[in-house]
Protein backbone atom coordinates (compact mmCIF):
# COMPACT_ATOMS: atom_id res chain seq x y z
CA UNK A 1 0.00 0.00 0.00
CA UNK A 2 1.41 3.34 -0.81
CA UNK A 3 2.00 5.95 1.74
CA UNK A 4 3.05 8.61 0.30
CA UNK A 5 4.88 9.77 -3.72
CA UNK A 6 7.95 11.60 -3.70
CA UNK A 7 8.60 14.27 -6.26
CA UNK A 8 9.45 11.94 -9.44
CA UNK A 9 6.50 9.92 -8.62
CA UNK A 10 8.46 7.27 -6.45
CA UNK A 11 6.30 5.46 -3.95
CA UNK A 12 6.59 5.24 -0.30
CA UNK A 13 5.05 2.40 1.16
CA UNK A 14 3.66 2.09 4.60
CA UNK A 15 5.55 -0.27 5.52
CA UNK A 16 8.52 1.09 4.54
CA UNK A 17 8.28 4.25 7.09
CA UNK A 18 7.50 1.85 9.82
CA UNK A 19 10.54 0.11 9.26
CA UNK A 20 12.55 2.79 8.73
CA UNK A 21 11.22 4.65 11.72
CA UNK A 22 11.70 1.11 13.90
CA UNK A 23 14.94 1.15 12.48
CA UNK A 24 15.89 5.13 13.90
CA UNK A 25 14.36 4.58 17.39
CA UNK A 26 16.82 1.29 17.62
CA UNK A 27 19.87 2.88 16.41
CA UNK A 28 18.77 6.54 18.66
CA UNK A 29 18.22 3.33 21.73
CA UNK A 30 21.21 1.58 21.14
CA UNK A 31 23.25 5.22 21.56
CA UNK A 32 21.32 6.21 24.15
CA UNK A 33 22.16 3.03 26.41
CA UNK A 34 25.51 2.61 25.44
CA UNK A 35 28.58 4.35 27.43
CA UNK A 36 28.97 7.81 25.15
CA UNK A 37 33.10 6.60 23.85
CA UNK A 38 31.42 3.23 22.58
CA UNK A 39 28.18 4.75 21.44
CA UNK A 40 29.15 5.55 17.72
CA UNK A 41 30.76 2.25 16.79
CA UNK A 42 27.59 1.01 18.22
CA UNK A 43 25.53 2.24 15.97
CA UNK A 44 28.12 2.09 13.44
CA UNK A 45 27.32 -1.90 13.68
CA UNK A 46 23.96 -1.34 13.63
CA UNK A 47 23.93 0.48 10.08
CA UNK A 48 25.89 -3.10 9.02
CA UNK A 49 22.90 -5.07 10.86
CA UNK A 50 20.67 -3.10 9.00
CA UNK A 51 21.68 -3.42 5.83
CA UNK A 52 22.82 -7.16 6.13
CA UNK A 53 19.09 -7.90 7.23
CA UNK A 54 17.77 -5.89 3.94
CA UNK A 55 20.16 -7.86 1.74
CA UNK A 56 19.47 -11.46 3.52
CA UNK A 57 15.21 -10.36 3.46
CA UNK A 58 15.51 -9.89 0.07
CA UNK A 59 17.19 -12.66 -1.15
CA UNK A 60 14.90 -15.49 0.80
CA UNK A 61 12.06 -13.95 -0.53
CA UNK A 62 13.52 -13.90 -4.44
CA UNK A 63 14.38 -17.37 -3.78
CA UNK A 64 11.15 -18.04 -2.50
CA UNK A 65 8.96 -16.26 -5.04
CA UNK A 66 12.14 -17.55 -7.60
CA UNK A 67 9.38 -18.84 -10.14
CA UNK A 68 8.08 -15.05 -10.66
CA UNK A 69 11.60 -13.44 -10.74
CA UNK A 70 13.27 -15.52 -12.91
CA UNK A 71 11.42 -13.79 -15.55
CA UNK A 72 11.53 -10.38 -14.06
CA UNK A 73 15.30 -10.47 -12.65
CA UNK A 74 15.84 -6.46 -12.39
CA UNK A 75 12.85 -6.37 -10.09
CA UNK A 76 14.50 -8.64 -7.72
CA UNK A 77 16.88 -5.71 -7.29
CA UNK A 78 14.01 -3.04 -6.75
CA UNK A 79 13.72 -2.88 -2.83
CA UNK A 80 11.59 -0.18 -2.83
CA UNK A 81 8.74 -2.63 -3.70
CA UNK A 82 8.55 -4.34 -1.03
CA UNK A 83 9.19 -7.91 -0.56
CA UNK A 84 10.95 -8.92 2.50
CA UNK A 85 11.34 -12.26 4.68
CA UNK A 86 12.04 -11.82 7.82
CA UNK A 87 13.78 -15.09 8.32
CA UNK A 88 16.45 -14.13 5.82
CA UNK A 89 16.53 -10.91 7.19
CA UNK A 90 17.35 -12.25 10.73
CA UNK A 91 20.21 -13.96 9.05
CA UNK A 92 21.45 -11.21 6.94
CA UNK A 93 21.82 -9.54 10.28
CA UNK A 94 23.52 -11.86 12.10
CA UNK A 95 25.95 -12.42 9.53
CA UNK A 96 26.59 -8.67 9.34
CA UNK A 97 26.88 -8.21 13.17
CA UNK A 98 29.21 -11.62 12.92
CA UNK A 99 31.43 -9.65 10.09
CA UNK A 100 31.60 -6.72 11.78
CA UNK A 101 32.57 -7.96 14.78
CA UNK A 102 34.76 -9.76 13.77
CA UNK A 103 37.12 -7.01 11.78
CA UNK A 104 36.81 -4.96 14.31
CA UNK A 105 38.11 -7.23 17.34
CA UNK A 106 34.65 -7.30 19.18
CA UNK A 107 32.77 -9.54 21.28
CA UNK A 108 30.14 -10.99 19.05
CA UNK A 109 28.40 -11.79 22.50
CA UNK A 110 28.97 -8.32 24.16
CA UNK A 111 27.77 -6.74 20.54
CA UNK A 112 24.47 -8.14 20.26
CA UNK A 113 23.88 -7.50 23.48
CA UNK A 114 23.90 -3.88 22.70
CA UNK A 115 21.90 -4.18 19.55
CA UNK A 116 19.14 -6.57 20.96
CA UNK A 117 17.23 -2.43 20.96
CA UNK A 118 17.83 -2.57 16.98
CA UNK A 119 15.82 -6.13 16.95
CA UNK A 120 13.30 -4.89 19.25
CA UNK A 121 12.31 -1.93 17.23
CA UNK A 122 12.36 -3.07 14.10
CA UNK A 123 10.21 -5.83 15.06
CA UNK A 124 7.54 -3.82 16.48
CA UNK A 125 8.01 -1.61 13.28
CA UNK A 126 7.40 -4.42 10.95
CA UNK A 127 4.06 -5.38 12.86
CA UNK A 128 2.35 -2.20 12.55
CA UNK A 129 3.77 -2.02 9.14
CA UNK A 130 1.97 -5.07 8.84
CA UNK A 131 -1.40 -3.97 10.32
CA UNK A 132 -1.04 -0.91 7.94
CA UNK A 133 -0.43 -2.38 4.55
CA UNK A 134 -2.35 -5.68 4.76
CA UNK A 135 0.41 -8.22 5.50
CA UNK A 136 0.09 -11.02 7.95
CA UNK A 137 -3.40 -10.51 8.85
CA UNK A 138 -5.65 -13.06 10.93
CA UNK A 139 -9.00 -14.74 10.08
CA UNK A 140 -12.19 -12.37 9.95
CA UNK A 141 -13.61 -12.25 13.00
CA UNK A 142 -16.87 -10.12 14.86
CA UNK A 143 -15.49 -11.01 18.14
CA UNK A 144 -15.19 -7.61 20.42
CA UNK A 145 -11.62 -7.76 20.55
CA UNK A 146 -11.05 -7.99 16.77
CA UNK A 147 -9.27 -5.03 15.07
CA UNK A 148 -10.08 -3.44 11.75
CA UNK A 149 -7.33 -4.98 8.76
CA UNK A 150 -7.07 -4.58 5.49
CA UNK A 151 -6.13 -7.87 3.21
CA UNK A 152 -3.51 -7.86 0.53
CA UNK A 153 -6.26 -6.42 -2.03
CA UNK A 154 -6.94 -3.41 0.31
CA UNK A 155 -10.33 -4.55 1.90
CA UNK A 156 -10.54 -3.50 5.11
CA UNK A 157 -12.58 -5.78 7.56
CA UNK A 158 -12.71 -6.89 11.78
CA UNK A 159 -10.09 -9.53 11.61
CA UNK A 160 -7.83 -11.53 14.68
CA UNK A 161 -5.46 -8.75 16.08
CA UNK A 162 -2.77 -10.87 14.82
CA UNK A 163 -0.24 -8.22 13.72
CA UNK A 164 -1.03 -5.97 17.20
CA UNK A 165 -0.71 -9.71 19.31
CA UNK A 166 2.91 -9.88 17.81
CA UNK A 167 3.86 -6.04 18.55
CA UNK A 168 2.51 -6.29 21.71
CA UNK A 169 4.10 -9.50 22.68
CA UNK A 170 7.22 -8.12 21.32
CA UNK A 171 7.02 -5.23 23.59
CA UNK A 172 6.47 -7.50 26.44
CA UNK A 173 9.10 -9.81 25.90
CA UNK A 174 11.92 -6.57 25.35
CA UNK A 175 10.67 -4.84 28.32
CA UNK A 176 11.20 -8.40 30.37
CA UNK A 177 14.82 -8.82 29.32
CA UNK A 178 15.57 -5.06 30.22
CA UNK A 179 14.00 -5.82 33.56
CA UNK A 180 15.99 -9.32 33.87
CA UNK A 181 19.06 -7.40 33.24
CA UNK A 182 18.80 -4.96 35.48
CA UNK A 183 17.77 -7.42 38.64
CA UNK A 184 20.61 -10.33 37.22
CA UNK A 185 23.97 -10.53 36.03
CA UNK A 186 23.53 -12.31 32.47
CA UNK A 187 26.75 -13.34 31.06
CA UNK A 188 27.91 -11.66 27.86
CA UNK A 189 25.14 -12.92 24.73
CA UNK A 190 22.48 -14.78 26.96
CA UNK A 191 20.01 -11.73 26.97
CA UNK A 192 20.39 -11.56 22.64
CA UNK A 193 20.15 -15.68 22.70
CA UNK A 194 16.98 -14.94 24.80
CA UNK A 195 15.66 -12.33 22.66
CA UNK A 196 16.21 -14.59 19.87
CA UNK A 197 14.56 -17.56 20.87
CA UNK A 198 11.18 -15.03 22.69
CA UNK A 199 11.10 -13.69 19.11
CA UNK A 200 11.09 -16.76 17.38
CA UNK A 201 8.28 -18.29 19.54
CA UNK A 202 6.21 -14.74 19.38
CA UNK A 203 6.50 -15.80 15.58
CA UNK A 204 6.17 -19.30 15.38
CA UNK A 205 2.63 -19.04 17.48
CA UNK A 206 1.78 -15.84 15.37
CA UNK A 207 1.57 -18.21 12.23
CA UNK A 208 -0.81 -20.28 13.74
CA UNK A 209 -3.08 -17.07 13.65
CA UNK A 210 -2.12 -15.82 10.14
CA UNK A 211 -5.00 -16.05 7.19
CA UNK A 212 -2.59 -14.59 4.32
CA UNK A 213 -1.81 -16.30 1.87
CA UNK A 214 1.58 -18.44 2.16
CA UNK A 215 3.36 -21.43 1.46
CA UNK A 216 3.16 -24.60 3.06
CA UNK A 217 5.36 -27.60 3.59
CA UNK A 218 4.60 -30.12 5.73
CA UNK A 219 1.75 -28.35 7.25
CA UNK A 220 3.57 -25.53 8.13
CA UNK A 221 4.22 -22.23 6.74
CA UNK A 222 7.39 -21.38 5.36
CA UNK A 223 7.77 -18.99 8.48
CA UNK A 224 7.00 -21.63 10.97
CA UNK A 225 9.94 -23.91 9.68
CA UNK A 226 12.18 -20.56 9.85
CA UNK A 227 10.89 -19.52 13.29
CA UNK A 228 11.57 -23.15 14.58
CA UNK A 229 14.85 -22.72 13.35
CA UNK A 230 15.65 -20.10 14.83
CA UNK A 231 14.09 -21.69 18.35
CA UNK A 232 16.85 -24.55 17.57
CA UNK A 233 19.47 -22.08 17.15
CA UNK A 234 18.71 -19.89 19.92
CA UNK A 235 18.56 -23.16 21.96
CA UNK A 236 21.81 -24.62 21.27
CA UNK A 237 23.71 -21.39 21.80
CA UNK A 238 22.19 -21.38 25.47
CA UNK A 239 22.96 -24.90 26.28
CA UNK A 240 26.49 -24.39 24.62
CA UNK A 241 26.88 -21.43 26.73
CA UNK A 242 26.02 -22.93 29.32
CA UNK A 243 28.20 -25.87 29.27
CA UNK A 244 31.61 -23.76 27.90
CA UNK A 245 31.09 -21.39 31.46
CA UNK A 246 31.06 -24.74 33.42
CA UNK A 247 33.52 -25.67 32.30
CA UNK A 248 35.09 -22.74 32.53
CA UNK A 249 34.73 -21.93 36.02
CA UNK A 250 35.44 -25.80 36.95
CA UNK A 251 38.62 -24.97 35.29
CA UNK A 252 39.57 -22.15 37.72
CA UNK A 253 38.45 -24.76 40.57
CA UNK A 254 41.17 -26.99 39.85
CA UNK A 255 43.67 -24.26 39.46
CA UNK A 256 42.56 -22.58 42.54
CA UNK A 257 40.73 -24.97 45.05
CA UNK A 258 39.21 -24.03 48.21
Amino acid sequence: MVAINLPGGFPVYGFSIFIALGACLGLAWIARQTNPKLALGRVEAGMWVLVGGLVGGRILYVAVSWLYFRDHLLESLQFYRGGLSWPGALAGGLFALLAFAALNRLSPARLADDLLPLLAALSIGAWLGCWLTGCAYGVPSNAWWSLPSPDEWGVIANRWPVQMWGALLTVSLFASLDRLSAVARLKPGYRALLGLLGLSIIQLGMTFLRADPGIIRYGLRLEAWGALAYCLLAVLGLLSYSYYLAQDKFEKLKEHPI
